[in-house]
């Protein structure tokens, strides 16, 4: 089995690194798919930092981790980027049981991604949940969202590991580079990116 876990990356913190591991660990999956967004449909109007510059702090970020892999595919993609393309186009290449690793954040909004079920029916989800979000508030929204009895199901999707304070925003708004990797904090400062200076 195969975990896939996308984002921006915008950067990639250490939760990224450290949560999906394990996670992997956790579900006894062979490996974590990192696929590194193009445009989100959901984040258009505040687009994300050059690809190239996420490529590169994402393979920093992961340079000593051999469970993991990076896929560019919806950088390669022309327009939005949509979780049920990737996923159709990973299963047309080697098909196999992937399941779908999300933050809790995204577990709440699930019901917004472009044709959700058909993502469910692919690769069902793991939720990982943020360092302050309630489970049960969490599926309280997705039982409102999703239709009675959502929330059974999606509360054996959640997985129970450390959570962690790291937060790829409070890295672009607050210019805190304490959780990200050191090889992502040097490269950081060096591109002076987020309005960081060497």
């Amino acid at each position: 089995m195969e975990l896939v876990f996308g984002g921006t990356f915008d950067p990639p913190t250490l939760a990224h690194v450290l949560l999906p591991k394990q996670a992997m660990h956790h579900e006894g999956a062979d490996g974590v798919r990192f696929v590194i967004a193009g445009t989100s449909p959901h984040k258009v109007d505040s687009p994300p930092l050059a690809s190239s510059h996420r490529l590169a702090m994402l393979k920093l970020a992961l340079a000593d981790a051999s469970w993991a892999c990076i896929d560019t595919r919806e950088l390669e993609r022309e327009g939005p980027s949509y979780m049920i393309d990737t996923l159709q186009s990973l299963d047309s290449d080697v098909p196999m049981h992937r399941r779908l690793l999300i933050g809790s954040d995204q577990a709440t909004a699930f019901h917004r991604w472009h044709r959700w079920a058909d993502i469910i029916e692919l690769a069902s989800p793991l939720v990982l949940m943020r360092d302050q979000d309630s489970v049960n508030a969490m599926l309280a929204e997705i039982e409102r969202h999703q239709g009675t009895g959502a929330s059974e199901r999606w509360k054996s999707w959640v997985i129970h590991v450390p959570r962690r304070p790291d937060s790829s925003t409070d890295v672009r708004m607050h210019q805190s580079l304490d959780h990200v990797p050191e090889a992502v904090s040097a490269y950081i400062q060096t591109h002076e990116l987020y309005g960081v200076h060497a």
